[in-house]
């Protein structure tokens, strides 16, 4: 782990683009779209024994296309500069690590066929994804039943560890969130609140923690409109149905594509309450597209912006370095999902068993949003921290 961190710090200086492009290689794949892997190069290990492999194939699988491909790009990246690193370093006790990226397109079904293909291939020894929860609920039970560890970034609802011993997740369950964003509203002193969500586990699971938060405080959900993600363009009539209730804060808890929309279009119809959003609009792709309609939202998430750790120092200056985009909990979380797996790999080699215990087992594990031990439903326990967009910007504004 130092090792790298030196590593990443010094990329800082060389990284470009087209370095990550030429040391990537693509095959297709029936059912899933593409699957890259990222070039091992000469492992220098002619003189390992029979016993060790050619390299540790680790697969990503997320939404490389579609209407959150953002976030795939972001895990493709963060995960394509992590393997130069630990190849340039020699590897994992000298075995090459190998990259095996699969798009699920944000489609459970997608995410069902992607797993299947990932479980056939036997060289594959841990798995990182999916990166909402309905396609990781899809795919989590066929890695449970092959016993592959499987580590979701951003996967948060509460089904999605349940299914077994070997999968966990780096996000705080969509219940925690939920709850704290309803802290915010009546902290600010809303008393009429309205909710739009997409009608995804995601979104069902987090808004049901909100809605009870908010009425056992005493305050009334005066609207609840819930809609389809990547097929619902226009919300006015839902907006409208909002402003008729007499809401004077909203949560707007979808996508940062259809956070976007949202904000246009509330600001067409002049609805004048608040916004507030959820950890998934703190994205440099959110600001970019939604401009001048995200000034004065209000958000959570879970990267400290004043943290001085050398593992999120480390990965956020390699990655600006690399993308010139915002480091968020995206590049942070998939960076631990990643790196435990290769950490585990490290300490007791690929067998299946041997790294869920590692990992389940870890206490103060160096993250890059902070140390990691895993509670009992292998969640990390972490901080939200609040943010206000401000003159095109995430401000923070307080924990």
């Amino acid at each position: 782990m130092k090792k790298l961190l030196a590593l990443l710090l010094v990329l800082v200086m060389v990284w470009s683009l087209a370095a990550c492009s030429s040391d990537t290689a693509s095959t297709d794949t029936a059912d899933t779209g593409s699957s890259d892997a990222a070039d091992t190069g000469d492992s220098g290990d002619s003189g390992a024994s029979a016993d060790t492999p050619d390299s540790y194939k680790i697969a990503l699988y997320g939404p490389m296309t579609g209407n959150n491909a953002q976030y795939g790009e972001t895990y493709r990246a963060v995960c394509e500069l992590l393997v130069e690193q630990i190849n340039g370093e020699g590897g994992i006790n000298g075995v090459p690590v190998e990259l095996e990226i699969f798009d699920d397109k944000n489609d459970p079904r997608e995410a069902l066929n992607v797993a299947s293909l990932i479980v056939s291939d036997p060289d594959i020894v841990a798995v990182v994804g999916s990166q909402t929860s309905s396609p990781t609920l899809a795919a989590a039970p066929v890695f449970a039943e092959a016993g592959i560890p499987m580590l979701t970034p951003q996967g948060s609802h509460a089904d999605i560890t349940t299914t077994g011993e070997n999968i966990f997740s780096l996000c705080c369950l969509a219940t925690f969130e939920g709850g704290v964003v309803a802290d915010m509203m009546l902290e600010d002193g809303y008393k009429n609140l309205a909710v739009i969500y997409a009608n995804d586990d995601y979104g069902v699971n987090i808004v049901e923690q909100w809605t009870n938060d908010v009425e056992a405080a005493g305050a009334t959900v005066v609207a609840a409109e819930t809609y389809v993600s990547g097929q619902t363009t226009d919300f006015t009539p839902l907006l409208s149905k909002i402003k008729a209730a007499g809401a004077d804060a909203i949560y707007i808890e979808p996508s940062y594509s259809d956070a976007a929309m949202i904000l246009a279009q509330m600001k067409q119809l002049d609805c004048g309450f608040q916004p507030y959003g959820c950890s998934m609009l703190y994205t440099q792709a959110f600001l970019d597209i939604a401009m001048e309609n995200a000034e004065g939202l209000r958000l959570c998430n879970f990267i400290n912006p004043d943290s001085t750790d050398p593992t999120y120092l480390a990965i956020s200056e390699a990655y600006e370095a690399a993308t010139g985009n915002l480091t968020d909990v995206y590049v942070t979380n998939v960076y631990d999902c990643f790196m435990l797996a290769c950490d585990a790999l490290e300490a007791v080699g690929s067998d299946s068993a041997a790294m869920t215990e590692w990992i389940a087992g870890v206490q103060e594990w160096p993250g890059a949003c902070g140390p990691i031990t895993f509670d009992e439903t292998r969640h990390p326990v972490r901080q939200l921290y609040r943010f206000e967009v401000q003159d095109g910007q995430f401000v923070y504004t307080g924990e």
